[in-house]
Order: C-alpha cells, then structure tokens, then sequence
C-alpha cells in the first residue's frame, strides 16, 4: 500500500518588498577581504602580451592544493582574494549561463549553523548577507538557496525551516516554499520542490538512511504557491546540458521514481506550463532533444521546436548523441571487436555507418567511421565544420576520438594493449596531420590533447622532472614544443561560464601559478605560496 507523504499546505514566506527581503537576509554586516588578503601581481614578461583577460567577465583562480582562498577576478581586476577556510565560487544563470554573481561562504561562530554567506556582484558589492551557510543557484532572476550538500541529502537530519529558499533578485519577494522543502528547481514560470515529511517517530534503517525515498516527494507549484503537481516515492534529476547549451530544455523537470522497497525506478519528464508528462526518459542528447524508452524501442524527441513534443524518429538502440540532420545510437555489444563502437544515422539521407568512436564537447560532435569518414559537427546547428577520411592503420582493432571546438585528434590502435599506433589531427579548414607516438614516448611518458584555436589543436606532453615530478610540454600539431618546463597545465572549464580567452590556460610553473597565454606570459599569477599547499593535489586551479 502506497503511504501519502505529500502536506499541500505550505509555509508561504513571501515577502511584498525588497526592504523586507534585505531586512529577512542583510543579518551581517557587509563582508570584506581580510586584512592579510592581498591580491597577487602578476609576473612581469617583456613583450606585449598575446592574449588579454580585460574582457569584463567573472572567473575565479582556484586556490593551489587547497578547497578553499579562491581568488575572484572581473576581466583584469581582482575583486576578492579568499581565506583557506572559506569557499567562493560563482553563481552563472542556468538559463544563458552568465555570470554576475559570486558566492562566499565563511565561518562565523555565532552564526546558527556556524558559518554564513553573502551574494556579491561583478563590481565585488554585497547584494545579499544571510545567517546561515546556503548553497545558490540562479535561473533568470530566481535564486535558489539549499542547505549545503551533507544535509540536503539526509533531510531528516539537521533539517530546519528555511533550508530551502527562492529569492526573486529582481523584486525583492522572497517566494512561497513548502515546510519540508529540501530541494528545488525552476521550470518555465514554475518552482519545483523536493520535499521529504519524514514521520516524528522516524527511526532509520541504517546508518545511510536508505529507506527515506518512502516518504520523498515531488511538488511543483506557481509563484503564489498553488500546487499543480505532485509525485509520491520521488525526487528531481536533471538535463545535464552545459551551460553554453543555448538550447536545452528550461520548462521540462526530470522527475525520478522510487519503488516501494526503496530502489530506483523509471524516469520521467514533466512540463508544468502545458501538463504534458512523457515516460521512459533515459538522457539528454542535445540540442533540446531527449531520449526515451518506451515499449522496447529508443525514442529521440524534440521538446523545444514544437508546442508539443514530437518523436523524431525510433530505433532498437540506446540513442547518446543528436545533432540537427543526424543521430549517433550504441548497440548491443555482441562480439569483443564491437565493444565501445557506435552507428551513426544521417537522419536526412537514411546513411548509416558504423563508427570507431565518436567524441563530443560542447559545441561539437565529431565521428571516425569504419570506412575512414571524418565529420566533425556544430552541436547547435549540425553543420559541418570538418568532412575528411583517415585510412585505417594495419591491423586496427580500434580508434579514439576527441573533439576539440572543430578540430578532431584521433587515436589508432592496432593492438589490444591501447598503445597508440598514429595520432591523426584534423581541421575545419581541410587541416589534416599525422603524428607518430614513437617519436613523442621518446620525450614523453604520456600525452593528451590540451584546447584548440583558430589556428590549431594544442596537446600536452608530460615527463618525469626532477625529484619525481612531473614536467608539462604544451605543443602544437606539428610537435612542436610551444610553452615548456610547466609543472601542470589545464584548460580551466574552457567551455563554462569561468572559461578563459581563446589560447590562455591554467599553469604552474617555477613558484607561480595562474593563467598563462600561448606566449609562455602570466597573465595573471600568484605565488604558489600564498596557498595552504605547494602541490597541485586537487586539480582546480
């Protein structure tokens, strides 16, 4: 028997102006760098630089070896340089994936939880103070406030009024919220809740908690708190889109639910603007299409195009990938030769090939087929940026595909050990190169591709340094060493809302660590030592 774990009736905190709201959250004094905080310079390169960081947007250099003293940057100008013990990070509208806003969290021992948050602008102001620590989030002009992540997963421990809270940065009102609300999301015009009534008796079944799906819940309701939707035995999920994704889905939830005896059951979709509820849902394929399962076969359908969902075309495979024109299924593996291959579907012509491998970022899609057809694809439009063939090595038994914002570098193997026998690198402009790893395991224990740019693919090449570090080589796609003697190297979210101009990256080298330009130039730096660490152990940098 199903147990009602749903209350509708729900604790309405609205507040009717912004004066109310700063007065309810401004419950600190305004916060400020500390006075040890000093924003790090740069190192000194002769030369003009080749790139700049004077584009006005939010980023944040991630302290070295540390979770916490990240540095907040706007364009050039550093706006806050955190202490170790605190945690800052931004805050990018989920909708356009801008970023105007930055979060800082910090102790305050007479704080309730014992520690607080603030909300900052791009100028580094305070636009909102709160008593307790929050994590936020930002869809339009909704900010959405949930207990950090260690109690909204157990709800029924340390759980409290105001766990949960969705603030309208635009007007001020602070919006209705059910009282055992411990997650939420926005779809369209409309709040959707995780909501946990877990019985005053509750007495958990272990340690972990397992059995509180039986009293998890789904509630979607408009601004003013009217319920139009509820889901028992459920939670939310999500799209999984990335922020440049212009055109995901933003008025669908993922609602996962749970069976009676706790495990997990089927997905589904759910539009609370028009009440359409879609079954079978398994992921997010791209460019506002979904698939799902439904009676045996894959559906691949478009939820953003039309008023209502239209299925695009079905399949007896797992749908992974669409691009507009085409659609990349995965069979069945049936023989140890099939293990990792992939069909692709020219969704206009009827062509079917079977892959190698196909590889994705987020703006493109690139496939290597079975008979040497390279394609690279806009994920947005499903132009073609790139149609080349590669020939097959000797004996190939497999390929590896990356794909770098139209460039492709593709991996051939011809033995069951994944040493790789050529390295292939192609371009939009007809651009095609063979790199032979012989020669690059002469200098390099492994190597990976790095980012491109209009003039190229980039890759590192790493080494055994001195004392048993690592040393990083960056490289261009003839092999050249570009910027050397680097003791990490990443291209830093290159394609989120913290990504950084075409050509910089994140680097350590010597006792700095920071941005760097393909010139070998800090465009920004601080000293390794103004850290808690001088080893890059956590990899955010």
């Amino acid at each position: 028997m199903k147990r009602s774990v749903l209350r509708i009736g729900c604790a309405v905190l609205s507040l009717s102006a912004a004066a109310g709201l700063l007065a309810s959250c401004s419950l600190l004094p305004p916060a400020s760098p500390l006075p040890d905080s000093k924003p790090a310079q740069a190192e000194e390169a002769p030369g003009p630089a080749a790139a700049s960081l004077d584009d006005g947007k939010l980023r944040i250099l991630y302290s070295n070896g540390s979770n916490g003293g990240n540095t907040v940057l706007c364009g050039n100008t550093v706006l806050y340089q955190a202490a170790s013990s605190e945690t800052v990070y931004l805050v990018p509208d989920t909708l356009t994936g801008a970023v105007r806003y930055y979060l800082r969290q910090w102790s305050a021992p007479g704080a309730p939880t014992g520690r607080v948050c603030a909300l900052y602008d791009r100028d580094g102001k305070e636009v909102l103070t709160f008593d307790r620590a929050y994590d936020a989030a930002l869809t339009g002009s909704l900010l959405v406030l949930t207990a950090p992540e260690q109690m909204a997963y157990a709800p029924c421990n340390n759980h409290a009024a105001g766990d949960c809270r969705v603030i309208d940065l635009a007007t001020g009102e602070e919006l209705a919220v059910p009282e055992n609300a411990y997650g939420c999301s926005i779809a369209g015009s409309y709040l959707a809740f995780e909501v946990c009534n877990v019985p005053a008796d509750y007495v958990p079944e272990n340690e972990w908690g397992d059995d509180l799906t039986a009293y998890c819940a789904v509630q979607v309701q408009d601004r003013q708190g009217e319920v139009v939707y509820q889901a028992e035995l459920s939670g939310l999920s999500s799209f999984y889109a990335s922020s440049s994704d212009s055109s995901a889905p933003t008025d669908w939830l993922v609602v996962s639910h749970y069976n009676e005896d706790g495990t997990t059951g089927a997905d589904s979709l759910y539009n609370p603007t028009t009440g359409e509820e879609l079954t079978g849902y398994q992921q997010y394929t791209g460019a506002g299409t979904v698939s799902l399962y439904n009676d045996g076969r894959y559906q691949l359908v478009d939820l953003v195009s039309t008023e209502q969902s239209a299925v695009l075309c079905e399949y007896d495979q797992p749908i992974r990938y669409y691009v507009p024109g085409a659609a990349v299924t995965e069979p069945e593996v049936s023989t140890p030769e099939m293990a990792g291959r992939y069909l692709f579907h020219d969704l206009l012509t009827g062509e079917e090939k079977e892959l190698y491998d196909v590889g994705t970022d987020d703006a493109t899609l690139a496939i290597y087929a079975l008979d040497g057809t390279v394609r690279v694809f806009d994920r947005q439009t499903g132009v073609l940026l790139t149609d080349t063939a590669i020939d097959p090595v000797e004996n190939q038994v497999r390929a590896h595909v990356y794909a770098e914002n139209g460039w492709v570098w593709v991996a051939q193997d011809d033995n069951d050990n994944y040493v790789n026998t050529a390295i292939q690198i192609c371009g939009p402009d007809g651009t095609h190169k063979t790199l032979d790893p012989r020669t690059l395991e002469e200098a390099y224990t492994h190597y990976y591709p790095l980012f491109s740019t209009a003039d190229g693919l980039y890759f590192y090449g790493c080494c055994n340094g001195p004392g048993g570090s690592w040393l990083y080589d960056i490289l261009d796609s003839d092999g050249n060493v570009v910027v050397g003697g680097l003791r990490s190297c990443s291209t830093y979210y290159a394609d989120s809302a913290n990504g950084l101009p075409e050509g910089v990256f994140a680097a350590s080298k010597g006792f700095s660590y920071g941005w760097m330009d393909l010139s070998g130039r800090w465009l920004y730096a601080e000293s390794i030592f103004a850290s808690t660490a001088d080893e890059m152990d956590n990899y955010y940098f």
